[in-house]
C-alpha cells in the first residue's frame, strides 16, 4: 500500500512536518524503515518524523482522524517489531533524542526517541547513569514502558523504577504530564505495561552517580557449560546489590567455540567483596578474563553491538529456581542449536535480584519481580530458509524453562510473536502474564486513555476483546 491510498493525510503530515514525511518513492525510505528485527520486513505507507510535542499531537490526532493503522517508532530495537506496520503510518521519534542533564538535581530528561548510547553519553559527562539496557542501540523509550533490565538493576533497580515522570501524548492528541502524584494510576501503568496508552515524547529519570565500574566478562570453555551456570547460579542468588552478572552460552572467540561467558558488573566499593568475586569467578578455567575498572559507558558497550537487520526470535520465560536439572536442560539446548557463524544462537540467564525484587506489586504493573531469573533462547541468522529451524530451537529453550515458572510471558520486552490480530489470544495472553487483578487494571486504564485502540501495534490490551 502507499501514500496514494492516503493523500488527504499525507497533505496534512507534510504541512505539519514540512520535509519529514517519507514514502516509499523516496531515495531513503528502506533505511529509515530498516528495524533491528529483520524478519519484520515491513513496509508503511508514510513515515512522518515529528520534531516537536505540537508536531507530535498534530500527527496523532491526524492520524486517528483518518483510521490509517499506526506505529510509533522509538529506538527500533523491538523484537515483535512493533516499531512498524505495513500499509500504515509509522510516527518515528527519533528527532526527539535530545538528553538534557541536571546534575544538580541528578535528573535527564530524555526524549522518546534516544537509543541508551545517547543517554549514557550525555550522563556519563557527570559521572551519573541510571539503569539502561545491556546493548547501548537499544531505544531509551520502548526499554523503560516494558520496565527495562540493565547492568545496574541489582542496586538501582529496573529503568522504569528510575522515572520521575513522563510526557504523554494520547490517542486523542491531549498531553498529559504523569508521575505518582498527578496520575497514580497511570504512573502504575506506564512502568511494565506503558506500551498501551500513548506516546511517551520524553521521560524525567533520576540519576545516580556511577562513573566506573569493576566488570567485563569472562568466558569457559563448552566443557564448562553446566558447571558455569552453577557459579553464575550461586554468585547472584547471594549477590549483593551493587553486583549484577547476566550468564551467556554462546559460540565465542574467532574459533566460535562452545562457551559460557558470565558478564559482570559491581558498582560497589567493597576492595573485600570484589577479592571473593574474582575467585570465585576464576573457581573454573578461564577462556578469556576481561573483567577490571572500566567506565560505566565501557560496560554498556561490553556485549558488543548487533547490527540492524538480522534475522532474530527471542522466546523467554522466567524461573523461580534455576536447579541442576534446568542447567543441564539448557547447555543441552544451547549445544542442540545448529547457527554458528556469523551469528549464532545464544541461551541467555539474567537474574532478577535485589532492588527489582523490593518493589512492591503495587507500585508497577511488571509481571516478573517475584521470579528469580529470566531464561531465553535467543535465535539470530541471516537467511530466511533457516526461519522455521531457528523459532523451533528458541522455543525449545523456553519449554525446557517454563516447568520451573509461573506462566505468562513475564518480560514482554522479549516477546517476537505477540498475536496483533486474534483479539480472544491477546486477552488471554496479557491476562496471564499480568494475572487477573493487574490485567483488569490495565484494561480499564485502557479504556479511559484509548478506548479506540489506536495504540495497539504493542504487547496489546484490548479493550473491545476485555469487554466481551
Amino acid at each position: 500500500m502507499s501514500a496514494d491510498r492516503h493523500p488527504v493525510l499525507a497533505r496534512l503530515l507534510e504541512a505539519t512536518c514540512p520535509g519529514r514525511v517519507v514514502t516509499p518513492e523516496q531515495p531513503y525510505y528502506d533505511g529509515l524503515r530498516l528495524l533491528f528485527n529483520g524478519m519484520h520486513d515491513r513496509r508503511p505507507a508514510l513515515i512522518c518524523l515529528p520534531r516537536s510535542r505540537g508536531e507530535l499531537r498534530r500527527v496523532v490526532r491526524l492520524a486517528a482522524q483518518d483510521g490509517i493503522p499506526t506505529a510509533v517508532r522509538g529506538g527500533g530495537h523491538n523484537v515483535a517489531g512493533s516499531g512498524s506496520v505495513d500499509g500504515g503510518l509509522v510516527i518515528d521519534l527519533r528527532l526527539r533524542g535530545d538528553v538534557r542533564v541536571d546534575p544538580q538535581r541528578r535528573l535527564a530528561t530524555v526524549g522518546g526517541g534516544a537509543t541508551w548510547a545517547q543517554f549514557d553519553l550525555a550522563t556519563s559527562a557527570y559521572g551519573l547513569a541510571t539503569t539502561g539496557g545491556t546493548f547501548d542501540t537499544t531505544g531509551v523509550g520502548g526499554l523503560t514502558l516494558g520496565g527495562g533490565i540493565g547492568h545496574l538493576m541489582g542496586r538501582y533497580g529496573l529503568s522504569c523504577d528510575n522515572v520521575e515522570s513522563y510526557s504523554l501524548v494520547s490517542a486523542d492528541g491531549g498531553h498529559h504530564r504523569v508521575s505518582a502524584g498527578t496520575d497514580p494510576e497511570l504512573n502504575w501503568a506506564l512502568r511494565g505495561a506503558g506500551h498501551n496508552f500513548g506516546i511517551v515524547d520524553s521521560f524525567t529519570f533520576r540519576l545516580h552517580p556511577v562513573s566506573h565500574v569493576y566488570g567485563g566478562y569472562v568466558a569457559y570453555s563448552g566443557a564448562d557449560l553446566v558447571e558455569a551456570t552453577r557459579v553464575f547460579r550461586d554468585l547472584m542468588l547471594q549477590a549483593p546489590d551493587d553486583l549484577t552478572c547476566t550468564l551467556l552460552l554462546e559460540r565465542y572467540g574467532p574459533t566460535q567455540s562452545p562457551s559460557a561467558v558470565i558478564s559482570v558488573a559491581y558498582c560497589g566499593d567493597d576492595t573485600e567483596y570484589r577479592a571473593t568475586l574474582e575467585k570465585n569467578l576464576r573457581s573454573l578455567t578461564v577462556v578469556d578474563w576481561q573483567v577490571g575498572w572500566r567506565t560505566y559507558v565501557s560496560m554498556q558497550m561490553c556485549l558488543g553491538r548487533l547490527p540492524f537487520g538480522l534475522r532474530h526470535y527471542w522466546s523467554a520465560r522466567t524461573v523461580d529456581d534455576l536447579p541442576d536439572g534446568l542447567a543441564e536442560a539448557l547447555a543441552g539446548r544451547f549445544l542442540a542449536g545448529s547457527c554458528v557463524d556469523p551469528f549464532n544462537d545464544t541461551v541467555l540467564i539474567e537474574p532478577v535480584h535485589g532492588a527489582v525484587r523490593r518493589v512492591s506489586p503495587a507500585d508497577s504493573a511488571v509481571p516478573f519481580r517475584t521470579a528469580r531469573f529470566n531464561v531465553t533462547g535467543m535465535a539470530i541468522w541471516t537467511p530466511a530458509g533457516a526461519d522455521d529451524e531457528q523459532i523451533a530451537w528458541a522455543r525449545s529453550v523456553s519449554a525446557a524453562a517454563a516447568p520451573y515458572g509461573s506462566g505468562g510471558d513475564g518480560y514482554v520486552n522479549y516477546v517476537s510473536d505477540a498475536n496483533y490480530r486474534d483479539a480472544s489470544a491477546i486477552a488471554d495472553r496479557a491476562a496471564r502474564t499480568y494475572g487477573a487483578a493487574a490485567h483488569s487494571r490495565l484494561v480499564a486504564l485502557k479504556r479511559r486513555m484509548d478506548p479506540g485502540n489506536f495504540f495497539r501495534s504493542n504487547y496489546n490490551l484490548d479493550p473491545a476483546a476485555a469487554a466481551a
